[in-house]
């Protein structure tokens, strides 16, 4: 499935819980998408949206937001693996970690990741997470569901192409992304 059709998707089942929005294509065409302040775009932070995602949900843990989100790519992931470690420690039951693997380094021209080697849902597993995987957009809607009605940690594994949609650079402050995001919570959190 192509990425831009599974971030509708996702954006739809997931329009105001927080979410935390990995680097380079999937925070520029989530912008492009579906712009909300409930999404913290991370820029140039490549492995460290689960670690912040993981904050998020703990931190949350008694507001009335039913889920942190957080959207990453295999790469992105692979990078800060240990995250997952710390995630099943501390088992957030609001968190929920949407991994988009297409199985190469998009931002920096398609280099294959070591997704291919590896099962990230038995490494989830692992780690303590409950995990599923899906690889078509029609069985998406049923995969997010699942991941509204069961407690957390969870990873979904969304298996995308690697095509691009052309959209604008998101080259905005972080520090003011951060601050839209934080106002987010605080107004409904």
């Amino acid at each position: 499935m192509r990425r831009w059709d599974a971030l509708g998707v996702i954006a739809d089942a997931y329009s105001t819980e927080p979410m935390v929005v990995t680097l380079g294509g999937t925070t520029r065409e989530l912008a492009a998408m579906r712009r909300s302040p409930s999404h913290l775009y991370v820029l140039d932070s490549m492995g460290l949206p689960p670690a912040l995602g993981l904050g998020l949900a703990l931190g949350l843990d008694e507001s009335p937001f039913e889920k942190v989100v957080v959207l990453e790519g295999d790469g992105s992931l692979l990078m800060g693996l240990s995250t997952l470690a710390t995630i099943g420690l501390t088992r957030p039951a609001k968190l929920v970690l949407i991994v988009l693997d297409n199985g190469a380094y998009s931002a920096t021209g398609n280099q294959p990741t070591a997704s291919a080697a590896i099962d990230l849902c038995a490494l989830a597993r692992a780690c303590g997470l409950e995990a599923r995987a899906v690889d078509t957009l029609d069985a998406l809607p049923e995969a997010l569901a699942w991941t509204r009605a069961t407690a957390g940690p969870l990873l979904l594994r969304v298996g995308t192409d690697t095509h691009a949609e052309s959209v604008p650079y998101l080259l905005e402050d972080p520090a003011v992304l951060g601050h839209t995001f934080a106002e987010y919570l605080a107004r409904n959190g």
